[in-house]
């Protein structure tokens, strides 16, 4: 069966894989491999263990798929989530850190460094003001830059971006509203700093 990357085929996808279709799996995997590693890197550097935990996901989503849930809600989510936590567990495991991890303390594990690219604008005054959103962007703390990146760069749902990071909705949408927020004072002008949020952010 071919598949498209819409949110319905997605589903059509999940189906496919509960009832032992190795395809929709390979179909999963293309259209999320590059995403997934993408995502990983912001966690670790080592592309080795991430492209494994990847795998991991993939290879477990095969072996427990006749116990897969039916109603999974975001496809997307789920298998970012389940990527997230096994880049997780593998950095518990090779880490001499003494503090347990949970949510609250998940800002340890996510470091996005946002960089616009610089190279495509040819005004100095815009390159000024995307050198100051890179900046600004980069000094928010980790989990509202991990909301920010999952929001506008991976363009997920608040209930997705909830999903994935193990927090509540409203927990989302305050990460958001705070990270916003700050770039307001910083850029009180909506539409220039929105404007250039939007266009230079890929």
């Amino acid at each position: 069966m071919l598949y498209s990357s819409s949110r319905y085929d997605e589903l059509a996808l999940w189906y496919d894989l509960r009832n032992g279709d190795e395809e929709a799996l390979a179909t999963l995997l293309r259209l999320y491999a590059k995403p997934l590693i993408s995502y990983g890197r912001k966690m670790i550097s080592d592309d080795a263990v991430i492209e494994d935990c990847i795998q991991e996901v993939f290879i477990q989503l095969w072996q427990y798929r006749c116990s897969l849930k039916e109603d999974v809600g975001s496809v997307k989510a789920y298998i970012f989530a389940s990527v997230r936590r096994r880049i997780i567990t593998e950095v518990k495991k090779n880490t001499f850190a003494t503090t347990q991890y949970d949510n609250s303390a998940s800002d340890g594990y996510f470091d996005i460094g946002f960089s616009i690219e610089e190279k495509i604008i040819q005004n100095e005054t815009e390159l000024h003001r995307v050198k100051i959103i890179n900046q600004h962007l980069n000094s928010l703390p980790k989990r509202q830059k991990e909301a920010i990146y999952l929001k506008y760069f991976k363009e997920l749902t608040n209930q997705e971006i909830a999903d994935i990071m193990g927090v509540k909705y409203q927990t989302v949408g305050n990460l958001i509203h705070e990270a916003l927020t700050f770039l307001r004072t910083v850029f009180p002008n909506d539409a220039v700093w929105l404007s250039l949020l939007m266009v230079y952010i890929n």
